[in-house]
């Protein structure tokens, strides 16, 4: 026989009955949280730990306090302790899908991509739109060599969730490796109006333009990337490659002048280059 709910009146009545009976321990288990979490904002991760493990020791079931301490466990490098607080998040609520994807992520941090996948397919069973699970399916895709699926689920990520510019970055990939040129830098320029410092797309937006002979545009792409970050070691070999292949075109048409100050270039971008410091000894 199907038990019909108690109405909400009759409910709250209960809770008020059992805040009554107990106010110690719905306060303390309240204050833990509440300090636990802005520990937690603060930066000061092993003092939430503390917080939300006291708070699970007078309260046990708690799922908020387990999920967050699978998070510091994570964010510590504490893998196998984090598996066990969001395994243990499954066993009292199967329908929670935050602790389910960061059991999918646990996964592939150990390189298990068949569970992972299981587990961020369980994600979608229980939540068709989200766009996290959509992502990490495409990703594994994507690592499996398989442009179209990837780009069905990839693509499916981004319906769910249009602002995440990883996504889109990673649907330019697959794009990308199906040679839809178009489509790939669609879905780069789109993740750089969402993230512009996102150097990875600016790097192969700058191989798309380049390749359809727009030399000048890659150029000023990748000499923003550099702007950007300094550091970014795909920028400079990108120009260097670049300006090498010109400066050897150049050469090529008896034009020695002009070939000189691309290996210049060359060297001005790459500090070093051996075949640069080679051709302006030989023709400088």
């Amino acid at each position: 026989m199907k038990r019909r709910p108690l109405p909400q009146v009759i409910l709250a009545g209960l809770v008020f009955l059992l805040l009554a009976a107990f106010p110690a321990f719905s306060a303390d288990v309240n204050d833990l949280l509440f300090e636990g979490a802005d520990l937690h904002f603060r930066g000061r991760v092993d003092e939430a730990i503390d917080k939300f493990r006291e708070a699970l020791r007078l309260d046990p079931e708690n799922e908020y306090a387990h999920n967050q301490l699978g998070t510091l466990y994570a964010k510590k490098e504490r893998f196998d302790e984090a598996f066990v607080e969001f395994s243990r998040v499954v066993e009292i609520d199967y329908r929670n899908t935050y602790a389910h994807l960061w059991l999918g992520y646990l996964y592939l941090q150990k390189n298990d991509l068949d569970r992972g996948f299981a587990k961020f397919r369980e994600v979608i069973s229980l939540d068709p739109a989200n766009a996290e699970a959509y992502y990490f399916i495409g990703t594994i895709y994507n690592i499996r060599h398989n442009p179209v699926k990837a780009i069905e689920f990839l693509k499916k990520a981004r319906d769910a969730d249009s602002e995440e510019p990883e996504t889109h970055y990673r649907l330019g990939l697959a794009f990308s490796s199906l040679d839809m040129v178009n489509n790939a830098l669609l879905e780069y320029e789109r993740t750089i109006a969402l993230k512009p410092t996102h150097t990875n797309a600016m790097n192969d937006r700058g191989w798309i333009l380049y390749n359809q002979g727009k030399k000048d545009e890659a150029i000023a792409q990748w000499r923003k990337v550099m702007e950007v970050n300094p550091k970014d070691r795909d920028a400079p070999s990108n120009l260097a490659k670049v300006y090498g292949d010109m400066a050897l075109g150049l050469h090529g048409e008896g034009k020695t002048k002009e070939a000189v100050r691309y290996w210049k270039k060359m060297l001005s971008v790459q500090p070093g280059n051996k075949a640069a410091v080679y051709y302006l000894k030989k023709y400088e």
